[in-house]
């Protein structure tokens, strides 16, 4: 990509006292902590409903057989048992084969894990000619989760984030009572479409919301937390479904908690930030009273004047209404959304594909992915620490490729031979390979913020989200392929896309230490060689300045506070 030394318009008022804005309320100050960590519970909801169907979904040991046959007088000489199909020989000389579809009598008996473990698999004979039916469900909610960020995202940015956030957290909860209640799989597969569409707008709104009221030097650390939070999620999750086993009452167990939070109609602020872009200076004047007040500091008017005055010559613009038709409309733009939408795509298609499969790996499957859990819990940990050395486009690469890589070489050693050994050899590249690809997911959802500017987050981060979930619906499908081909063929498709996608990221620019771009051409201007400052030299100043002196002068076009 090339530099943008002519299509940046100087005529547009830098949003200087914009940036000056979140440090003097606070760095970061306890109303933003409290509302951060907050919001941070949203994750649960979103975790929970995400990948719940690694439990809902699973197929237990299972055997074809006649209730007649088998509860009658007939003499049975000999029996061989099929998932699908069962031969019997009878004592009258008969030999006969039943399959369970299409014989009235025929029915599975099931080898749950305990006695009380239940899974739709299980309640509605999702096997043999119907197993796609599973994975089909897990396909329809990503596809309620693909819209769900298409359409809220550009809701949030017209209605704004708090009442989005409010809605979509709220909703599901009556949709996950509704699911308790089913019984159809047709009516199960519905609710649950209905449930992604919500549960997205959820994760899109709040995560804008969270990236609006954090000051820059702790970006970073709030976006790796929030992923934290999503793998304490995983971790609970886990837990929840090995002790209530029964696949309804742990959908009550993830819908209802949200009801505790209705406290967040009188909390949550609306975001300073999308206030002034649209405008709407007495409400956000509201809100930094609020904040600066409950953390016992003076009220900012010097910066809210010049907001005000800035804001004379922005109101034209603040007006406009930006859609996705934005995001493709300048060449660096166009191309860095592309890149985007498939390292989104390439994350969910790895990370999910490779979670639903865990529990189908042999051994005990809440065991599996418990430490599937945990190793993905680390990753997120790590991350809070690596995105603040190494800045975002590096950590990202690396994970993409130590995701990749342990994939591929999960897949590929069972053709090595067959036993304990090999399959354990596989199982642990596979979670290895869970590793990477949860350090990918706590890397890009904070990068994506940061490249993409405030008028156009919103919408972007929709879009991102929803080409993200194209790859959650195929993932249910390639591991079907494996039903059908081989059970590698899934896990190694994963692992080369993960690979392309780790060199992908490095044509990239890094955000380490920069402003939240808050205009298209602000978003851009990071593409420019001469305001692009590589982590390295953040880390290791050079040439007699330190590193805070040369990003003041590689920036002070813009005249901005800079906190390194």
């Amino acid at each position: 990509m090339s530099e943008v030394t002519t299509n940046v318009d100087t005529k547009k008022p830098k949003t200087v006292a914009l940036d000056e804005l979140l440090p003097r309320l606070g760095h970061p100050g306890k109303f933003q902590t409290v509302t951060f960590l907050l919001l941070a519970l949203n994750y649960f909801s979103v975790c929970f409903n995400h990948v719940c169907m690694a439990f809902y979904g699973s197929t237990p040991t299972h055997q074809c057989q006649d209730n007649v046959i088998e509860t009658g007088n007939t003499t049975i000489l000999g029996v061989t048992y099929g998932k699908c199909k069962t031969s019997y020989i009878l004592g009258n000389g008969q030999n006969t084969t039943i399959t369970c579809k299409s014989n009235p009598n025929g029915m599975w008996a099931y080898t749950p894990y305990t006695d009380r473990e239940t899974t739709i698999t299980m309640e509605w004979d999702l096997v043999c000619d119907d197993i796609y039916l599973g994975k089909l469900a897990t396909t329809i909610y990503f596809l309620g989760v693909m819209t769900g960020g298409l359409v809220f995202g550009h809701i949030g940015d017209f209605f704004g984030r708090k009442w989005t956030m409010l809605v979509c957290l709220y909703v599901p909860v009556a949709i996950g009572i509704g699911i308790y209640f089913v019984t159809t799989f047709t009516a199960f597969a519905v609710l649950r479409f209905f449930q992604g569409v919500f549960i997205q707008g959820l994760q899109t709104s709040t995560f804008a919301l969270v990236m609006e009221l954090a000051v820059r030097d702790y970006r970073g650390l709030a976006g790796a937390v929030f992923e934290c939070y999503w793998g304490t999620g995983v971790l609970l999750l886990a837990g929840i479904a090995y002790f209530i086993q029964t696949w309804r009452y742990i959908q009550l167990a993830i819908s209802l908690p949200p009801i505790l939070l209705v406290f967040y109609i009188c909390w949550v602020p609306e975001s300073p930030r999308w206030l002034i872009m649209k405008g709407r200076f007495d409400d956000a004047e509201a809100v930094v009273k609020r904040i600066a007040k409950f953390n016992k500091l003076p009220y900012p008017a010097d910066i809210m004047d010049a907001i005000r005055k800035e804001g004379v010559v922005t109101k034209d613009k603040s007006q406009k209404q930006f859609t996705a038709l934005d995001l493709m409309k300048t060449r660096i733009t166009r191309n860095r959304t592309f890149l985007l939408f498939f390292l989104w795509f390439t994350t969910s298609i790895g990370y999910y594909g490779l979670t639903f499969q865990i529990t189908s790996l042999a051994g005990n499957k809440y065991l599996n992915f418990f430490i599937g859990a945990m190793v993905e819990m680390v990753a997120y940990v790590g991350v809070i620490y690596i995105i603040k050395k190494f800045g975002r486009r590096k950590p990202l690469a690396f994970y993409f490729l130590l995701g990749g890589a342990c994939c591929i070489l999960a897949g590929v050693i069972p053709f090595a031979g067959t036993g304990e050994d090999i399959s354990k050899a596989s199982t642990s590249f596979a979670i290895i390979g869970r590793f990477g690809m949860g350090g990918v997911f706590s890397v890009i959802v904070l990068y994506t913020s940061e490249l993409y500017p405030t008028v156009i987050r919103s919408i972007g981060m929709g879009c991102c989200f929803f080409l993200t979930r194209v790859g959650g619906l195929l993932a249910p499908q390639i591991l079907l392929l494996g039903d059908y081909t081989h059970k590698s063929v899934p896990i190694i498709f994963f692992g080369v896309l993960a690979v392309i996608g780790g060199f992908a990221t490095l044509v990239l620019p890094e955000t380490l230490g920069r402003k939240l771009p808050d205009t298209i051409e602000d978003a851009e201007s990071m593409q420019s060689k001469n305001l692009t400052m590589d982590v390295d030299e953040v880390e290791n100043p050079s040439n007699g300045k330190s590193a805070k002196e040369k990003y003041q002068s590689v920036n002070q076009g813009f005249n901005e506070d800079t906190h390194m």
